[in-house]
């Protein structure tokens, strides 16, 4: 406790000193903070994303995704087409099973352009996933073969403002159709992803648009299993009963879980990797921590001189140098939490990023600026334990 209070006493005459040492700690702990907290952010939203399909959806892709890759059929042809739908619609264990199909393009109204996310469904994919409406309703029985659109609320508010949508025409892809509802998007003002949000897609009828592009791929087949089905055998049925018509390589029947974890691995990989170029700040700051220390101790070698004349012992100037370092190690760390705690407040209100601070990304803060403060102070306390009292003595 005595070398901690000298090496309190010491930054406190030096504080200048100290408060310059610490800066470059600060922002090193600010990036990874901000980053981390970011990520996490993000992943949080991902998982809500993913599960607003519900515990029971499941969904059929184009491809396989085999060890964290994809198939790059993923991006390009669908082989999944609308009877392989009513194909796993007769499989016990399944309610229902729909073809969902990605369309390009955009909307327009007028003067007024949207680029949502269009999809073309059918009455069964708002039946397994209801949504919510904040003006008039989703297509059913004759509407499937007319030119409706239940627009999404941001290519709403896009294309019509504060006025109402709904029996006013709109242009997609050239062709006139008909608003007859407007979703809404409870995460528009919260989510990064709201534009993809599914509650914030362009929905056209699935079977209209077949009668007008019979080439219209089926991009993904979504299926709503019963309550009571077991999940591993289900997913072998679905396989085995898609596996009769195309080739394996040609569909994956995916979970939740296998969304959720391939995008996890990928972000998690992303996340190290920038997390690791960000640590070059804290290098950087350790390395000033570790210069001006050196400088200290060339500069205070008189009171080293002094502290061994009157009994301390090299292990006690070891430690009197080595709990500084670390003391600007952990001021450092606390003002870059404290600004990062600003930074993301900040985040939170003005824009789509909503990073998260949990105590486990506060405690891996702590236990790096920890370390660096360790690490970087060895050199100058063992230089300032080194020194020779008399020759310390000596020195102006």
């Amino acid at each position: 406790m005595l070398n901690l209070r000298a090496a309190l006493q010491s930054l406190r005459e030096q504080w200048h000193r100290a408060v310059l040492s610490a800066t470059g700690i600060m922002v090193g702990s600010l990036a990874i903070v901000l980053l981390v907290s970011i990520a996490t952010g993000v992943r949080a939203d991902i998982t809500g994303q993913v599960h607003e399909l519900g515990v029971n959806t499941l969904v059929v892709i184009p491809g396989r995704i085999e060890d964290g890759t994809f198939n790059p059929n993923l991006g390009g042809a669908s082989y999944l087409k609308e009877v392989d739908a009513q194909r796993l619609s007769k499989v016990p264990g399944v309610v229902r099973a729909e073809p969902f199909s990605f369309v390009g393009g955009g909307i327009r109204r007028g003067n007024k352009t949207a680029t949502p996310m269009l999809a073309a469904c059918t009455e069964g994919w708002f039946q397994m996933r209801p949504v919510r409406m904040q003006e008039g309703h989703t297509f059913a029985g004759p509407e499937e073969k007319q030119d409706v659109v239940v627009l999404g609320s941001i290519a709403k508010d896009q294309l019509f403002g504060k006025a109402n949508s709904v029996g006013e025409k709109v242009q997609i892809n050239g062709r006139s159709y008909t608003v007859i509802g407007v979703t809404e998007d409870k995460k528009q003002e919260q989510s990064l992803f709201s534009f993809g949000s599914l509650q914030n897609l362009v929905y056209v009828p699935y079977h209209r648009l077949k009668t007008i592009e019979p080439d219209l791929p089926t991009s993904r087949i979504m299926v709503q299993a019963a309550t009571d089905a077991e999940p591993k055998q289900l997913l072998k049925t679905l396989d085995a009963s898609l596996g009769e018509r195309l080739d394996r390589q040609m569909f994956q029947v995916l979970t939740q879980e296998d969304l959720l974890g391939l995008v996890f691995k990928l972000m998690g990989i992303l996340t190290w990797l920038l997390t690791g170029l960000t640590s070059i700040a804290l290098f950087v700051g350790g390395v000033g921590i570790m210069t001006v220390m050196l400088m200290s101790v060339n500069e205070r070698a008189k009171e080293i001189g002094i502290r061994k004349t009157v009994g301390a012992r090299r292990k006690d100037i070891f430690q009197q140098f080595l709990f500084e370092a670390i003391v600007l190690a952990i001021m450092g760390c606390l003002a870059g939490l404290l600004l990062s705690w600003v930074v993301s407040i900040l985040l939170t209100q003005f824009t789509p990023i909503k990073p998260m601070i949990t105590p486990q990304i506060i405690t891996l803060a702590f236990a790096v600026c920890l370390g660096v403060g360790c690490v970087f102070g060895l050199l100058p306390a063992a230089s300032a334990a080194r020194k020779d009292p008399v020759a310390a003595l000596r020195m102006e």
